[in-house]
């Protein structure tokens, strides 16, 4: 008699303990199928020029303070398994913006015009800044130019020779003016 009448107390604990786990479950599909989706809308518009479009699981905004970087949140699942998901990404920034400095008004003459675009990549030691076939053949799959050798930490710009520049680095990540430009 005492056995069944603690059994009668504890039947609704058992029942949440033998449903959590096939909550948790649910959830945790809801969650990878939301996800999936963040995912697969961010890298679909980043680093291109087209603006996001809506779609009935994922919607866009722009990031406040911010010039072409969006967030994009994901939901699915309904009732109490609904999940959601957050990623931002970056659209490409317009070529016309990236090149501010071209020597002009300085009387400086460069070899080589200044690319519009860098990539997070340095230039390999064969072809230093890039220029002799180096971007040519890699400028769409890294997506810009390789990062010149003086251009690729402070120290090595500050320690550069704007004389033996093959093009403007002038003010590159927006280090200054460097002392002998």
């Amino acid at each position: 008699m005492v056995g069944m009448s603690i059994m009668g107390a504890m039947s609704p604990m058992m029942m949440t303990m033998a449903l959590t786990p096939a909550e948790a479950a649910k959830r945790a599909q809801n969650f990878g199928v939301a996800e999936t989706a963040a995912v697969v809308f961010a890298s679909t518009y980043e680093g291109t020029l087209d603006i996001p479009q809506d779609t009935e699981t994922c919607l866009s905004e722009t990031r406040e303070n911010t010039e072409n970087a969006y967030s994009v949140t994901c939901t699915h699942g309904s009732g109490k398994y609904v999940q959601s998901v957050t990623r931002a990404f970056r659209l490409a920034v317009p070529d016309k913006e990236l090149n501010s400095t071209d020597g002009a008004g300085t009387g400086r003459q460069f070899a080589y015009e200044t690319p519009t675009r860098f990539s997070p990549f340095e230039c390999p030691i064969y072809d230093s800044w890039g220029v002799n076939g180096y971007n040519d053949l890699n400028y769409d799959a890294l997506g810009g130019a390789c990062i010149p050798y003086e251009g690729w930490n402070q120290t090595r710009y500050q320690f550069s020779h704007p004389d033996e520049w093959l093009y403007d680095i002038n003010n590159r990540n927006g280090w200054g003016n460097h002392p002998d430009y």
